[in-house]
């Protein structure tokens, strides 16, 4: 398996970027139609989505008031999807353009911002699962604040993720064939929705356990046929069995 395939792990981190105030200046005041991800090439894909995140983090700053928020992303061509936090001291809004989402954080004090965190989008609210499979998606700002908002808040969510993805690739380890891996994980209690990848050298699943999916990367030695490198990751772009396993999509 490719070097740079581990290194989406690092890529895909959930952790937000904290970023210093900028000036902003935006060409597109539309967001192009978007559609549902093909999940091909997720490196590629992965790359693109860092190149505007951090476009994305050099657009926005600190020191601002809310409304600045929603008039930046907007004029560059951000649909906010769901707002799943509203408060005196913090504003949190999913965001959607181009078949990719993103978390924007902000923390507040006094009416403006002191930190602002653009991160990845794991859980989505049920809005925001819409916008990126209808490419007819018409947008509206949200009316209201999402409800159960911590339930798709990777913020909230992060921390657990990471504890089961550590556990996940101590209990699956090195040194196996690849016969073992699909029992492996069932025996665990996911679910194998997609084979991504399988040749001699790689092997890449997406796997679902209740209402989160991840992707399992391992790479064999040629010789010895053997696992030499296990690796689990966030699942950005799901095929549609991952989503209807998770019942996302019926």
């Amino acid at each position: 398996m490719k070097n740079d395939r581990f290194a989406r792990l690092t890529l895909a981190a959930l952790a937000g970027c904290t970023i210093a105030g900028t000036t902003f200046a935006a060409n597109h005041t539309t967001m192009p139609a978007a559609s549902r991800p093909m999940v091909v090439d997720k490196d590629s894909r992965m790359k693109a989505w860092t190149t505007d995140k951090d476009a994305l983090e050099k657009a926005l700053g600190t020191g601002k008031d809310k409304a600045f928020y929603r008039q930046t992303l907007e004029k560059a061509g951000y649909h906010i999807t769901a707002v799943n936090r509203d408060s005196a001291d913090a504003l949190e809004y999913e965001v959607v353009k181009g078949g990719n989402s993103y978390e924007v954080q902000v923390n507040l004090k006094d009416g403006k911002s002191t930190k602002v965190d653009v991160t990845t989008n794991v859980w989505k609210a049920a809005a925001t699962r819409d916008a990126l499979r209808n490419k007819d998606h018409k947008y509206v700002y949200p009316t209201a604040v999402t409800k159960d908002a911590d339930t798709v808040r990777d913020s909230v969510r992060s921390k657990a993720w990471t504890g089961e993805k550590d556990q996940m690739e101590k209990a699956l380890g090195i040194g196996h064939d690849r016969t073992y891996y699909k029992p492996a994980l069932e025996k665990m209690g996911f679910r194998v929705t997609s084979v991504n990848e399988s040749d001699p050298r790689n092997l890449e699943y997406e796997v679902v356990k209740g209402d989160t999916s991840y992707e399992v990367q391992v790479d064999f030695d040629a010789n010895t046929k053997k696992s030499t490198r296990v690796g689990v990751s966030t699942n950005m772009w799901e095929t549609d069995a991952t989503e209807r396993a998770k019942g996302d999509k019926k």
